[in-house]
């Protein structure tokens, strides 16, 4: 078998495991059960001439699992941060280390968020005394030549990728807050306050839509943010901002 061969097998043994426990919670079995019970014995390949891994999986944390699946094909990568790979329809199949998802262009969950200054781009109230309507400015950016996908290219768009089991809101909030340094949003769900409250400038989810290139594939949710230029001020990640 070949590397994508052998990453695609342990997304299959996620998928039953998850099968598995869908099952036991159904019938109650999983309240008697405890972390070292063996849901699964499994002898998975590794890369050709290195033989197979045999390996016996319990109710251990997801992410402990998935470490525990990927060590003996790259120990390294396996160490590394978790994504998840999905299909179609944005649905979770199992995660794997980030390395692989570039490697193999694996369909993942990622965020895209349109920046406007002082205004919200769906606000249509009159913004001038003869009445008319404006449009808030939009932020847009040079890429860093050494990014990945569209180096030195001008970008309308905040994105990133979702991490492992992470919600879009908080990619949207994490990543708007690491690129640009506008953090609003990301205290505001530290702190709990419900996302539909007027001090969050974050939107909610707006659409998801599927992103296909040939070195990239992610379906990605949609936001807006609304920077409050009184109270924050932009502050560019080095390796994302040329």
């Amino acid at each position: 078998p070949n590397e994508l061969d052998c990453v695609l097998s342990r997304i299959m043994v996620q998928c039953a495991i998850s099968n598995i426990k869908a099952t036991n919670l159904n019938g109650k079995e999983e309240e008697q059960k405890g972390d070292e019970e063996i849901l699964l014995h499994v002898t998975l390949p590794l890369p050709e001439g290195q033989g197979c891994q045999q390996i016996s999986l319990s109710h251990q944390n997801h992410d402990d699992c998935v470490r525990h699946l990927f060590t003996p094909l790259n120990s390294e990568y396996a160490q590394m941060e978790l994504v998840d790979m999905v299909n179609n329809n944005g649905d979770v199949l199992g995660s794997l280390p980030r390395p692989y998802v570039h490697t193999y262009n694996c369909l993942h969950r990622g965020i895209g968020m349109v920046v406007t200054k002082n205004k919200c781009i769906f606000d249509t109230k009159n913004n001038d005394s003869g009445g008319t309507s404006t449009l808030p400015n939009v932020y847009v950016h040079q890429r860093t030549s050494t990014k990945r996908v569209f180096p030195s290219l001008y970008d309308m768009f905040v994105g990133g990728v979702s991490a492992s089991g992470e919600d879009a809101t908080w990619t949207a909030a994490r990543e708007v807050a690491e690129e640009l340094g506008l953090k609003r949003a990301l205290t505001v769900l530290e702190e709990g306050v419900d996302n539909t409250s007027l001090d969050n400038p974050l939107s909610d989810e707006l659409f998801q839509c599927t992103i296909c290139t040939s070195y990239n594939r992610c379906v990605v949710s949609m936001f807006t943010y609304t920077c409050d230029t009184s109270s924050e001020t932009i502050e560019w990640q080095e390796e994302e901002v040329a």
